[in-house]
């Protein structure tokens, strides 16, 4: 998601650094502009009990709700304040995403631009564990976050859907057109079914297990021109699925592209409130494959948009037949192409123009 606005960011800034708040330490070049971290903040903790010790007893202690305590409780946070805090001084400060904003606030410095991809809190709503639902994690998130999105002096949201929330919670938000790269060249794509995520990461746990149970027996029980439809899964941990009956490739990919070629059709399923659009429906929009996609998900990036939608296992198993048989082809290829930079670089002009 980011690289793709960074790309319009570069033509339009000329000054341009990029502070990240995890990752290692040292400096690098990310799209052609060079990219710093100070390096010490883990970006996944969930597999370290010491860590995560760590971040409860903080929160047991504040009112910071885990999605900033996961930062905030180690030695590398302080290193990579004073970091932006340095490179900061002098430039108009453009945040992207929930940590950026986060480290902003704990800099002090003043942000010109931030770009909502999600609102943080309906996502711990629907799949913070037990544990956080105890110490109020929805409400202490609630409270920061909107506390911290009255800070920057253009508010962008990624989603329609988000834009409308945050605007009715008194937070004006535009929507902001992620401009798009077509890759594809419009040949005729493999009749294969794919889906891309880390498996262990609970909403892609969830799609994964209607996928190869529900959606599968669907297929199954429908027969002729459908049951040898294959399954392509990809991300970390999918590779524990290797053995299932449709599964033909799984485990990590190095190249997307690679994903891509070999599918005609991605299932994006999203459960719960719908939040942030997802960059897996641009990135198949982008190599010209079709994604099957819940009609929330759909109408926060583009209602009029060519899916295929389909929001509980009938559904999807029913696009991914009329997909088969050819009586649903949406041209998504063409939709990506129309996805130009111009849009998001005529709003980011006149944000950055303001903010001067």
């Amino acid at each position: 998601m980011d690289r793709r606005v960074l790309a319009v960011l570069a033509e339009l800034v000329d000054d341009l650094e990029i502070v990240c708040v995890t990752g290692d330490p040292g400096s690098w070049s990310e799209c052609g502009v060079t990219a710093r971290c100070a390096g010490g903040t883990p970006l996944q903790i969930r597999r370290k009990p010491a860590a995560l010790a760590r971040v409860a007893f903080g929160m047991v202690l504040t009112p910071q709700p885990y999605l900033a305590r996961k930062f905030t409780a180690f030695r590398g946070w302080h290193r990579a304040v004073a970091l932006l805090t340095a490179r900061a001084a002098g430039r108009l400060v453009i945040t992207s995403g929930w940590p950026a904003l986060l480290l902003a606030d704990a800099a002090g410095v003043p942000v010109a631009i931030h770009l909502a991809h999600n609102v943080e809190s309906d996502i711990a709503a629907e799949h913070a564990p037990r544990a956080l639902r105890l110490l109020n994690e929805h409400g202490r998130l609630w409270r920061m976050e909107a506390r911290l999105l009255q800070r920057p002096r253009n508010l962008y949201a990624l989603s329609a859907r988000d834009a409308a929330k945050l605007e009715t919670a008194g937070l004006p938000a535009r929507v902001l057109p992620v401009p798009l790269q077509p890759k594809a060249n419009g040949v005729t794509k493999p009749a294969a079914v794919g889906f891309i995520g880390k498996a262990s990461w609970p909403p892609n746990k969830r799609a994964l297990s209607t996928l190869l149970g529900p959606v599968h027996e669907q297929l199954s029980a429908l027969g002729a021109g459908v049951a040898d439809v294959s399954y392509v899964l990809a991300g970390l941990g999918t590779e524990t699925y290797a053995t299932h009956p449709r599964v033909t490739a799984s485990g990590p990919v190095r190249d997307l592209a690679d994903f891509y070629r070999q599918i005609g059709l991605v299932i994006v399923p999203r459960y719960g409130p719908s939040t942030g659009i997802s960059v897996k429906v641009l990135e198949a929009a982008e190599h010209g494959v079709v994604s099957v996609l819940p009609p929330a998900l759909a109408e926060a990036i583009d209602p009029e948009g060519p899916w295929l939608l389909a929001d509980d296992p009938d559904r999807t198993a029913a696009a991914i037949v009329r997909w088969r048989g050819g009586q649903a082809v949406p041209d998504v290829l063409g939709w990506a192409r129309r996805r130009s930079h111009r849009r998001a670089a005529d709003l980011l002009t006149g944000a950055l123009t303001c903010s001067d």
